[in-house]
């Protein structure tokens, strides 16, 4: 967690259709346990802009998840991949210079893979959603959830919940 004179909340558009998120509203299940589960589940926010990386973090831990990481490049994420394997990455797909997002989430799937434990959910949060990066986006990684920036906090949160709930 970072400490910072600021918070990123209340700025935060909310679409007037979308009902809020609430712990409560977490998945089906009526077990506590497995929502806590759910909540404590590592995270990894990689991002190259510290400002959406920031409000991201905000979003998820104002829905209640406890364990979250930033990464701002695809070195420092496969770095703290390794020092604390992420149920979930949440990614950018351009991140400037070096791997991509799409690139470093394969890598740490890979290297979940190659030590037999589960693969993380991934998520993708871009401004470039063109026909090419959709296309290798399903070739490489099929199960990966896309959302557009700028990102409904409800919208982003259900998309974990689905993620960490499959």
């Amino acid at each position: 967690m970072h400490s910072r004179d600021f918070r990123f909340l209340p700025a935060l558009r909310f679409h007037p259709d979308t009902p809020p998120f609430t712990p409560d509203s977490a998945g089906d299940s009526p077990d506590p346990t497995r929502r806590t589960t759910l909540f404590s589940t590592p995270i990894l926010i990689v991002e190259d802009e510290s400002m959406i990386a920031w409000m991201i973090e905000d979003i998820l831990l104002a829905a209640g998840f406890t364990a979250v990481a930033m990464a701002p490049d695809g070195d420092s994420a496969l770095a703290e991949a390794a020092r604390t394997p992420p149920g979930l990455i949440v990614s950018d797909v351009n991140l400037g210079p070096g791997a991509d997002g799409i690139a470093t989430a394969r890598t740490i799937i890979a290297a979940r893979a190659a030590a037999g434990t589960s693969s993380p959910g991934v998520i993708f949060i871009t401004g470039y959603a063109d026909d090419m990066m959709r296309q290798r986006l399903s070739a490489e990684l099929p199960a990966a959830q896309l959302l557009r920036k700028p990102v409904e906090p409800n919208a982003l949160t259900r998309a974990v919940m689905r993620a960490l709930a499959s």
